[in-house]
């Protein structure tokens, strides 16, 4: 049952992952109406949800080459100089060169990463209420400034998804609060709707508009690609890195990592040409994706705090079977981790061979216009959250955060700070209410942990306000 689960979970996420602008994030979201299929073991879900998450970061590669259509936000970066080598007749040279990357990276940080786990788990020893509050605080930060070039427009999207997550009933009075009178509202607006109206419904409208393109693979050029990624380790390796520290901080997602790698791949060769098929464009920002997404998983895990979106979908496709990130009991669970370390890393090595096997079969399905999977995707993505009550209300918040998340990408206010705001928003609460109770100003700054956060909370706000310049992730 479990090679079941991997299996099935592998040849899901490279479905999503070649598709077009979809990604982790949405096609984790499709996944919902699945779950009650590992409701009697829910560690096969585990690992059916890290397979899939493994397989569509591989995945995501192909269109971005390919077609010149991210497959996710987090695969813009291959595009710059992927495409262009696809239109040289050159595909699967940078094809097997990402695809190689991303796997080495990958295993890498994921081996680090899930095998040791439950040493991680250790830090929660040490830290107290100041300390996750800080962590909180520090969450929203990251994901709130560093991601965006507009502090005061993510200033407001914290402020909104702060507003949102505090619908329902307050904790300390047991009396409703920004309800208006709907009894829908009472247990709180439910996290699918909020994801898919946020992320998954604007980038398929996007998705829809974008034009395809005809390229040629040269299926003899497979072993070409990997060999000059070990000709090229060590810029390889440093995407990796960079993917794996952006990670850890919660919220920024691959789209961050892969600009900062590519950046990185530029800036390291002055004197080459990037944007009309330089492999190393390639190699840069394929070293961190995998990297990235294995690392989110050491807050969201530990903390309770999505290291990026699609992180945010996988801890309510997990609290729905019963494990609820963040806790420390869950520390002690050794078989949670095994299926973790189990469903990534067999994936990723899976997805790898399929992919350099299989490279002429998949770009085939990349060839499929648009238009033919728009509406099916669209329709299990609405289905999936209407599964909550199954009535006209969940249609109707899908619409609201929908027509939401479409302004805000319009706009360029920051769709990752709102959401990182909505699911924090009652962590926040909680924790607030019994740091003010419990601790005074002179115990809190005895402790160094708590102050060394707040500085870097500090730190990282002036930096954004004195930056001229960032990037624009909404």
């Amino acid at each position: 049952m479990e090679i079941l689960a991997l299996i099935a979970g592998v040849l899901y996420g490279m479905f999503i992952g070649i598709v077009p602008s979809i990604g982790a994030t949405t096609g984790l979201i499709t996944l919902y109406g699945v779950m009650p299929f590992f409701l009697g073991d829910p560690y096969l879900g585990v690992i059916f949800l890290m397979a899939v998450i493994a397989a569509s970061t591989t995945g995501d590669s192909f269109t971005s080459i390919l077609l010149g259509i991210p497959g996710a936000n987090s695969a813009a970066a291959t595009m710059v100089d992927g495409f262009p080598l696809a239109k040289q007749g050159r595909a699967s040279y940078a094809i097997s060169a990402a695809v190689t990357t991303s796997t080495v990276n990958g295993l890498l940080w994921g081996a680090l990463v899930f095998l040791f786990f439950p040493y991680y788990g250790n830090l929660l020893l040490v830290l107290g209420i100041p300390e996750l509050w800080g962590f909180t605080v520090l969450a929203l930060a990251t994901v709130g400034f560093i991601s965006t070039s507009n502090v005061v427009r993510s200033i407001i999207a914290i402020i909104i998804g702060i507003v949102i997550g505090m619908v329902g009933v307050d904790p300390t009075t047991n009396a409703e609060r920004f309800t208006f009178g709907w009894f829908y509202l009472q247990d709180g607006i439910q996290l699918m709707p909020v994801v898919a109206g946020l992320f998954a419904i604007p980038e398929l409208l996007n998705g829809f508009k974008q034009r395809q393109a005809t390229t040629t693979v040269v299926k003899q050029e497979v072993l070409e690609g990997m060999k000059v990624v070990w000709q090229n380790r060590w810029l390889a390796l440093r995407g990796g890195c960079i993917g794996a520290f952006i990670g850890i901080l919660p919220g920024l997602g691959g789209a961050v990592s892969d600009w900062m790698a590519y950046g990185s791949a530029v800036a390291s060769n002055p004197n080459e040409k990037f944007g009309n098929g330089n492999i190393k464009g390639v190699i840069g920002p394929e070293g961190s994706n995998n990297a990235q997404k294995a690392t989110s998983m050491v807050p969201t895990v530990l903390f309770g705090i999505p290291g990026a979106p699609f992180a945010a979908v996988l801890m309510g496709l997990l609290m729905y079977l019963g494990i609820e990130l963040g806790t420390p009991d869950l520390i002690l669970d050794t078989r949670f981790f095994y299926s973790m370390s189990f469903g990534f890393l067999a994936a990723t090595v899976i997805v790898a061979v399929i992919s350099l096997l299989c490279v002429n079969y998949i770009c085939k399905i990349t060839a499929v216009p648009y238009k033919y999977y728009f509406p099916l995707l669209l329709c299990i993505i609405v289905w999936s959250c209407m599964q909550y009550t199954g009535g006209w209300e969940d249609f109707v918040i899908l619409l609201l955060f929908s027509l939401l998340g479409f302004l805000m990408k319009q706009y360029k206010y920051s769709r990752p700070a709102m959401l990182m705001a909505f699911i924090l928003a009652d962590k926040i609460e909680n924790l607030t209410i019994q740091l003010t109770s419990l601790y005074t100003l002179e115990t809190l700054i005895s402790r160094p942990i708590f102050v060394g956060i707040i500085i870097a909370v500090i730190g990282i706000f002036i930096y954004s306000v004195k930056r001229k310049n960032g990037v624009n992730y909404g």
